[in-house]
C-alpha cells in the first residue's frame, strides 16, 4: 500500500484504562478507541465501573475529536469526547439517546499514557473523576499506537 493512500485511511485502534490508581473502589473507565488521523475525530464504546454496592456500569457510545497542545517544550495530545447510551424510550418508534459520559484525556506525544478528567451519570446523578491516570492497554494494541503516532506524526504542528 502507498503512503499516500495509508494515510488517507489514517484509522487506528486503540484501548485505555483511565482510573485514579491505586485507589481501590475508584471508578475505573475503559475505552476502545477508533482514531481517525485525517478528520482528528474518535469514536469507541467505554465502560464505567466501579466497586461499590449497588456496583456502578454505565455504557457509553463516544464520538468526539483529538488535536495537538503544543507549549515551548512538548507537545501532548488532547482528546475530549462525548458518551451516549441509547434509551429504551421510543420517540416515534426510535430509540433515543441521552448523554452519559464525558471523557477529556491529555495524551503523551506516543498515545500511550496521560492523564484524564471524566464524568459519568448513574442513578440521575453526575459523577467527576479529576486527574486520572491514563495507561494503554498492552495486549494487542502496541502495533496500533506506533502506527498511530507514525501517522499523526505528519500532522504535528511545526515546533518553534
Amino acid at each position: 500500500m502507498s503512503n499516500k493512500a495509508e494515510n488517507s485511511t489514517g484509522l487506528f485502534r486503540v484501548s485505555y484504562v483511565i482510573s485514579k490508581m491505586p485507589t481501590i473502589g475508584a471508578p475505573t473507565m475503559s475505552v476502545d478507541l477508533v482514531v481517525d488521523t485525517v478528520r482528528k475525530t474518535v469514536s469507541g464504546v467505554g465502560l464505567t465501573t466501579q466497586a461499590v454496592n449497588p456496583p456502578v456500569n454505565v455504557v457509553s457510545q463516544f464520538t468526539g475529536e483529538w488535536s495537538y497542545m503544543c507549549t515551548m517544550k512538548d507537545c501532548h495530545i488532547l482528546v475530549v469526547a462525548e458518551g451516549f447510551d441509547i434509551s429504551p424510550l421510543l420517540i416515534g418508534g426510535h430509540p433515543t439517546e441521552y448523554k452519559n459520559a464525558t471523557l477529556r484525556m491529555s495524551l503523551t506525544e506516543d498515545w500511550q499514557s496521560g492523564r484524564a478528567n471524566f464524568s459519568y451519570l448513574h442513578d440521575g446523578k453526575w459523577h467527576e473523576v479529576e486527574g486520572a491516570f491514563v495507561s494503554i492497554c498492552e495486549q494487542d494494541n502496541r502495533s496500533a499506537a506506533d502506527s498511530l503516532q507514525k501517522a499523526t506524526k505528519e500532522k504535528k504542528p511545526a515546533e518553534a
